[in-house]
C-alpha cells in the first residue's frame, strides 16, 4: 500500500516521516528520503515538475508516470519489505489526483492548516531560509538553493493573478499559495472521498497519537497490531528529532499587514474554511 501525504508546506511533515518510519512494517519518506533527508533516495524527488504538474493534466500524468508509477511503488515496497509506504511531501499536492488514478491501491492525506499561520512561516525576509517553501519577497536576494526549488514553486499560469504577480509582495504570493494548494487537495478529496482523508493541522498539533494511528488506520494497518508503547516511543523519538527553523518567524502578526493583504487572508480563510464545511472534514 501506498500512501501520499500533501500539504502546503509547514505542516509538520519532517515529524510525520519520522515517527511514521519508526513503526514497525512502514517505511516513510520525506520527499523521497528515507529517514529525511538522510537519504538513501527510495523514490525520485519531484521538484521542477511540480510546476508542470500544476499547469496541466498532461504534467501531472508525465511526472507520475516517470517517478511514481505503479512499477516504481511496487518495487520500492518490495525492496524494502514493508506492508505501507509513504511519502510525505509539498509536492505531492499536485500529483496526488494522477497517483489516485494511476495506482487503484494508493491514499492520500491531506494536512490543512490555518492561513496566516502559514504565511508567516513560509519565508524569511532576509537571510536564507533553510527551509525553503512559500514565496520570498521579489527584492529579496536568493541563495543557489532557494533559486532552484523556486525553480519548481506553484505560480499562477495563463490568468490575470499572472499578469499581476511581479506587483505581489510576499504576503499576497504566500495566500495565493495557500489557497491555490488548498484548493486543490480539497478538489482530491471531493473526487476521490474514499481514498482520502483530510487532518486539521491543529488536530495534529494536540493529538499526534490519535491522527497517526487514523493515518495508518487508513492503510490497513490497525493499533492492534503493534504495542502503544511503540507508537509513545516513535511520537517521542520524531519530537526530538524534528527540524527547528533557528529565529522563529520573520513575517510578524496580519495586524500588522497592509489592509489589502488582510482582507486577502480574510478571504482565503473563509474560502477553504467553507469548503471543508461542505466536504464534512
Amino acid at each position: 500500500m501506498f500512501c501520499a501525504i500533501a500539504s502546503t508546506g509547514r505542516t509538520a511533515t519532517s515529524f510525520l516521516a519520522e515517527c511514521l518510519n519508526r513503526i514497525p512494517g512502514v517505511a516513510a519518506l520525506h520527499e523521497g528520503h528515507l529517514g529525511n533527508d538522510d537519504g538513501p533516495d527510495i523514490l525520485p524527488l519531484v521538484n521542477l515538475e511540480n510546476l508542470q504538474a500544476f499547469k496541466s493534466p498532461d504534467g501531472a500524468a508525465q511526472a507520475v508516470a516517470k517517478k511514481r508509477s505503479p512499477e516504481i511503488l511496487h518495487n520500492a515496497i518490495a525492496n524494502l519489505g514493508v506492508q505501507a509506504l509513504f511519502d510525505v511531501a509539498y509536492y505531492n499536492s499536485v500529483i496526488l489526483d494522477e497517483i489516485l488514478r494511476s495506482v487503484p491501491t494508493a491514499r492520500g492525506v491531506c494536512i490543512i492548516r490555518d492561513c496566516e499561520s502559514f504565511v508567516r512561516s513560509a519565508t524569511w525576509l532576509q537571510g536564507e531560509d533553510p527551509m525553503p517553501v512559500g514565496w520570498p519577497d521579489p527584492d529579496k536576494p536568493l541563495s543557489t538553493r532557494e533559486k532552484f526549488i523556486a525553480m519548481g514553486r506553484v505560480r499562477p499560469v495563463e490568468s490575470d493573478a499572472a499578469a499581476e504577480w511581479a506587483e505581489w509582495g510576499a504576503v499576497h504570493r504566500n495566500i495565493w499559495l495557500w489557497k491555490t494548494t488548498n484548493d486543490i487537495l480539497l478538489d482530491a478529496r471531493l473526487r476521490w472521498s474514499d481514498r482520502v482523508d483530510v487532518i486539521d493541522f491543529q488536530r495534529l498539533v494536540r493529538d499526534p497519537a490519535e491522527v497517526i494511528t487514523a493515518i495508518l488506520s487508513g492503510v490497513g494497518y490497525h493499533h492492534n497490531q503493534f504495542d502503544r508503547n511503540v507508537l509513545d516511543t516513535a511520537i517521542s523519538a520524531a519530537f526530538a528529532r524534528q527540524n527547528e527553523r533557528s529565529g522563529g518567524y520573520q513575517l510578524q502578526e496580519s495586524a500588522t499587514w497592509s489592509a489589502q493583504d488582510r482582507e486577502l487572508l480574510h478571504a482565503a480563510q473563509e474560502s477553504i474554511d467553507q469548503r471543508m464545511r461542505e466536504l464534512h472534514v
